[in-house]
């Protein structure tokens, strides 16, 4: 059915377009909602001018020059718009986004050309992998963290040189500096079972079990709160106080370490914040990023490792 065609489409009409379109059952009373906001509400801005025609038996513009089309965008709008485009582009390849494929390329197309005319390029560069490893693995994790079915993964770790198969029960999924990561419990036949972080470019292999299991409550907005990256040590977050030479000041007040960074002392002599987290391998590695820009003043048992790291890679250029 070409809606278009139809100059008074009924609200039954209207129905069977949208979901044959959105590809699921829509709703009478989500046609009507949406009719409702297209008339009044202020923050779309659409102030449709649609009415039922009782002569027609159907909706219709009472302003024949109406169009949603020529609704003017504003220059924020653009904005907005370009940089969700710009990160969709990145995430196409995954299959719950590769659905909207088309429409995606066809409005990132009309967007693009518009924008590239005003600035003579493109203005937005994302730092993302052009495809996720391991992504393939997607659809069926997806799935079973919804149905809540086990898992059988075939995992190679960096350190093994051997894959290895794990039962688990997954329970959602973290995107982190370019890599997909899938956090489940992992279910050991002779060990304790306890909650690992799996790396999608690790796995050869994903199959889907008719296994149901039972979860188990688990923070999962919270799960990473107390970390850097992705890695979690059976260790407790604890205090970190760091000193930082006073022209990282700037810099550490505008992109904190951490969202539990507290400025300790800013004179122009020192800056130094401190932070309450785990210590792993992530954070480590972001504090030899600063490398003599940054001193651990506390706990001594970082300070000493940092101090360790330091004297190797001193020993590596005599």
């Amino acid at each position: 059915m070409t809606i278009r065609q139809k100059p008074a489409p009924s609200l039954a009409e209207i129905v069977d377009y949208v979901s044959e379109k959105m590809g699921t059952s829509i709703s009478v009373a989500s046609i009507q909602k949406d009719i409702y906001a297209m008339r009044y509400d202020e923050s779309l801005g659409f102030n449709a001018p649609i009415e039922y025609d009782q002569y027609k038996k159907g909706y219709v513009y009472t302003d024949p020059n109406y169009s949603i089309s020529n609704i003017p965008v504003s220059e924020e709008d653009l904005q907005g718009l370009e940089i969700a485009i710009g990160i969709l582009e990145q995430f196409k390849n995954i299959p719950a986004i590769k659905l909207f494929e088309d429409a995606i390329t066809k409005i990132a197309s009309s967007v693009k050309q518009s924008r590239e005319k005003a600035s003579g390029g493109s203005i937005l560069l994302l730092d993302r992998p052009k495809r996720y490893q391991g992504i393939e693995f997607m659809n069926d994790i997806v799935e079973a963290i919804h149905g809540k079915n086990v898992l059988r993964i075939n995992y190679q770790p960096f350190t093994k040189s051997e894959p290895k198969k794990h039962t688990v029960h997954p329970y959602f999924i973290k995107e982190y500096n370019g890599r997909m990561y899938l956090i489940g419990n992992d279910i050991h036949p002779t060990k304790e079972s306890k909650f690992l972080t799996f790396a999608f470019d690790r796995m050869s292999d994903v199959i889907k079990m008719n296994q149901p299991f039972r979860e188990q409550e688990v923070d999962k907005e919270n799960y990473f709160r107390a970390a850097i990256g992705i890695s979690l040590p059976d260790s407790q977050p604890e205090k970190i106080v760091l000193q930082f030479n006073p022209l990282q000041a700037s810099y550490l007040k505008s992109q904190p370490l951490h969202h539990s960074q507290k400025v300790v002392k800013d004179t122009k002599k020192e800056f130094t914040i401190s932070v309450e987290l785990v210590v792993n391998y992530e954070f480590k590695s972001l504090l030899q990023s600063f490398g003599s820009q940054v001193k651990v003043l506390r706990p001594t048992a970082l300070a000493d490792e940092m101090k360790t790291t330091a004297q190797k890679i001193l020993l590596q250029y005599q």
